[in-house]
């Protein structure tokens, strides 16, 4: 019967697919597994799983590990293998299109498909030779897509500190780099403005930019800092004219495709508790005016007292939100009757951040798998460079911190 079928009624039929049924369907023949391969069907597969929200699964976890959940059924949480070694923790720097980028402690990076597996271990930029002991951090990151290149992007905002001649002098440095999946490239992005302080966390992905909470050093007002991954150049997104949103602790998310932000409103630092939580979301991408308060949650019988709520995906239908409360739980929002409810029949490992991951067949350009041998020649390679710009640096009367 499949031979008889046109191939365009073939391919959009097995497009609707989860990803762990079009892996074993490779097998079927060679042509099925040459159309399920190819690019055209990937971006078909991708295209259809986010217009129709299906194959959505909800990651999360700590530093040590990770899971993730069907955002359909909600039922049990599988936990997921790290590509790379654990050592002082994991932290998520950001995920789009089913790829996530990961980096543990010791600068190792790795751009990852949960729901194939595959995955491309890199170098943190050509500084290698820094990340020893504790002498850098991520002060921000972001994971995203360039459609007009067709080029997922990884952008890093480092934090270095070195030691001077003398040990007592300490030296400081911060730059920021972003990451060609396509070119296997860093590249230095200059003139990031100086005048906010950058919140640490992930950027929020929405249409082609990346969108961080930040503080503006001259009133310690909020804004929304936004870097374009297309132009590779920045923009700042105006805030509602809001007291609360002003001036509480805020958390960016993208919510069904729009800008969205749940701002804590009387936060107290003490209790860490708060007072309400209001979510907000851009009807109309970089229009001032469009913001709106979509609901606000308060403590309840449902919830109890709360440091933070903030929402997670809309629910097939639409007609419910998924919930973060305070990284121990979730909730649902019903959006009709605009109230809280339990999330019954599961439970779940501690919550911590959570990241919407679509289930994919989006590769690495051939560069995927487990520790080829390519990979690890294209590190030792990388350790000789790094080794070389570090006795360079080391001339200029520096030393590393140990």
């Amino acid at each position: 019967m499949a031979n008889s079928l046109p191939w365009e009624i073939i391919a959009d039929i097995l497009s609707r697919l989860a990803v762990k049924d079009l892996l074993r369907y490779r097998c079927v023949s060679k042509p099925w597994c040459s159309l399920i391969d190819g690019p055209d069907f990937i971006k078909l597969h991708l295209k259809q799983s986010l217009e129709t929200t299906s194959h959505h699964r909800v990651i999360f976890g700590d530093r040590t590990e990770l899971y993730w959940v069907d955002l359909v059924t909600l039922d049990s949480a599988v936990r997921l293998p790290y590509p790379i070694d654990i050592g002082r923790g994991i932290d998520v720097l950001g995920g789009c299109n089913g790829l996530v980028a990961l980096a543990n402690k010791g600068g190792d990076v790795a751009i990852w498909n949960p729901s194939t597996r595959s995955y491309r271990t890199l170098l943190i930029s050509e500084h290698e030779f820094y990340f020893l002991s504790d002498s850098f951090e991520f002060v921000m990151s972001g994971f995203g897509y360039d459609p007009i290149a067709d080029d997922h992007k990884l952008l890093m905002k480092m934090f270095y500190t070195l030691v001077d001649e003398e040990p007592q002098d300490l030296d400081y440095y911060s730059e920021v780099e972003i990451y060609s999946v396509k070119a296997q490239t860093w590249k230095k992005v200059d003139d990031f403005p100086d005048h906010f302080v950058y919140r640490p966390g992930s950027g929020v992905v929405v249409g082609r930019a990346l969108h961080w909470s930040v503080i503006r050093r001259s009133d310690t007002s909020n804004w929304i800092f936004a870097f374009d991954l297309v132009a590779e150049d920045h923009r700042e997104l105006a805030l509602p004219d809001d007291k609360d949103v002003k001036t509480s602790r805020m958390k960016l998310v993208n919510l069904g495709g729009c800008l969205c932000f749940a701002v804590l409103c009387n936060y107290n630092q003490d209790s860490k508790k708060s007072d309400r939580v209001d979510v907000w979301v851009m009807r109309e991408y970089g229009v001032k005016e469009s913001w709106s308060k979509l609901f606000s949650v308060a403590p309840s019988s449902v919830t109890g007292p709360f440091w933070y709520v903030v929402p997670v995906a809309y629910l097939k239908g639409g007609d419910r939100i998924l919930l973060d409360q305070d990284g121990e739980k979730f909730l649902l929002y019903d959006v009709k009757r605009k109230r809280v409810k339990k999330l019954r029949g599961s439970s779940f490992p501690r919550i911590f951040d959570t990241l919407v991951c679509v289930g994919s067949l989006v590769g690495l350009d051939g560069d995927d798998g487990e520790g080829s041998g390519k990979k690890a020649g294209k590190k030792r390679k990388g350790k000789e460079q790094s080794d070389k710009k570090r006795d360079d640096f080391l001339s200029k009367g520096f030393k590393l911190v140990l």
